[in-house]
């Protein structure tokens, strides 16, 4: 087979996992405004309302790693479609208890731990697949497409839509998310299950198994070590892990900013959020060019400090316009620093233990988004709805800079150039 087939037929099997993760991020999206919407139907307390979106990160503290070696171990195809059908039915469940009127705000808690749980099992299965669907050479071009589709679909598409539906049935959002997880795991059946290389303990060599010759104890052990022996990997999880916490602090207030300081309504919220959709393509499609007009480390820098000029001006905005703008901002340049931060990552993780490396990653970094989404309610309770958005984006300017230490552009070329040898021998 020449390079060029081998290319096409490689990114007709990322298209089909694509066109998968569109259709269950623009349920995810509109979930996202939907749920904080029924939220504040029942109660106007910032800490409550935020305890809704870090019931949907807490998975991610608690599962994440064990998720990520199971996606180590099992058909990585099988979790994604157990991911997916997990999400429609507890969208399902959510719609019919707002179409009958028996709906909690501790009802809403747990389908939130829910809808995070099977999130994060897609979620870092879905990182550990891409690299096995892809040549390297196509990693960037596929990470930028995927990220572009969960910004938007997942940030600006989604949430409008579901602001709406909401607006004219508070069921509505839901039944249609529903719809839209059982469409994609009925995609990922066109996909067929994947059968990855497996090491055995004492060898150096590779061979194509779908049975384990490790104890799950063992693979979780093994990935742990895998990320504490790359000092590259744990600042960039540092990066992440602030950045998430900052942005979950700032993020989780926007409905009740829209509603109450900004007088909006529950659509104006969802419109509001979709304005940053043009960043966020912008980001998707053409970061990893933008990635290459500086090197590495320093693109880092560059939009961590932007990102939290942005996220600061957030509180200071005097109307739904303004903020879509600044928001479309910082989709822009969230989403270019991820398209090159996770290719880098993927590079610097071994394939048989992308799972369970990646999930301790995300254990600390979006983990974090727990907290922050629990900080924001706090200081918006103490403080008033400005200043939680001027405070964490001070930290993140601040992070820029600090971090910018460790991962300068020398320690991340060697890093790459040795392709991580560290991990190789875990």
């Amino acid at each position: 087979m020449s390079d060029a087939t081998h290319d096409q037929a490689a990114w007709r099997r990322f298209r089909q996992l694509w066109a998968s993760t569109a259709t269950s991020n623009l349920a995810d999206g509109m979930l996202l405004s939907a749920t904080p919407l029924v939220a504040l139907t029942l109660t106007r307390d910032p800490l409550a309302i935020t305890t809704v979106t870090a019931m949907q990160y807490l998975p991610w503290l608690l599962f994440s790693v064990p998720l990520g070696t199971l996606a180590d171990r099992v058909d990585r195809m099988v979790l994604l479609r157990t991911a997916s059908t997990t999400r429609a039915l507890g969208a399902g469940l959510l719609a019919l208890a707002l179409a009958t009127g028996h709906v909690h705000i501790l009802m809403l808690y747990a389908l939130s731990f829910l809808f995070g749980l099977a999130e994060t099992l897609y979620d870092n299965t879905s990182s550990a697949l891409v690299p096995t669907l892809v040549n390297d050479h196509q990693l960037e071009r596929a990470n930028g497409r995927l990220h572009a589709t969960y910004t938007v679909a997942n940030s600006f598409a989604g949430p409008p839509l579901g602001g709406s539906l909401f607006a004219l049935a508070v069921a509505a959002p839901f039944a249609l998310g529903a719809a839209g997880y059982a469409v994609a795991a009925l995609l990922l059946t066109v996909l067929p299950l994947t059968h990855r290389k497996r090491r055995s303990p004492g060898t150096t060599t590779t061979t194509t198994t779908t049975t384990a010759t490790t104890t799950f104890v063992e693979d979780l052990k093994a990935g742990v070590r895998g990320f504490t022996g790359n000092p590259l990997l744990i600042s960039l999880c540092v990066l992440f892990g602030i950045g998430n916490l900052a942005s979950a602090a700032a993020y989780g207030l926007v409905s009740l900013t829209v509603v109450e300081r900004l007088d909006g309504s529950p659509a104006t919220f969802g419109l509001a959020l979709a304005g940053g959709a043009v960043g966020a393509i912008l980001g998707g499609m053409y970061g990893d060019r933008v990635g290459k007009l500086t090197r590495t480390g320093t693109t880092l820098l560059w939009t961590t400090v932007v990102s939290g000029v942005a996220m600061a001006a957030l509180g200071l905005a005097d109307h739904v316009v303004v903020l879509s703008v600044l928001m479309a901002v910082d989709g822009f340049v969230v989403v270019t620093q991820s398209v090159i931060a996770v290719s880098m990552r993927a590079r610097l993780i071994p394939d048989h233990m992308l799972g369970r490396v990646t999930a301790v990653f995300r254990t600390l970094s979006t983990g974090a988004s727990a907290l922050g989404a629990v900080l924001g309610g706090l200081l918006a309770r103490a403080l008033g709805l400005t200043w939680p958005f001027l405070i964490v984006g001070a930290v993140v300017v601040a992070l820029g800079p600090i971090l910018f230490r460790w991962l300068s552009n020398e320690r991340i070329e060697a890093a790459l150039a040795t392709k991580a040898p560290a991990l190789e021998k875990v």
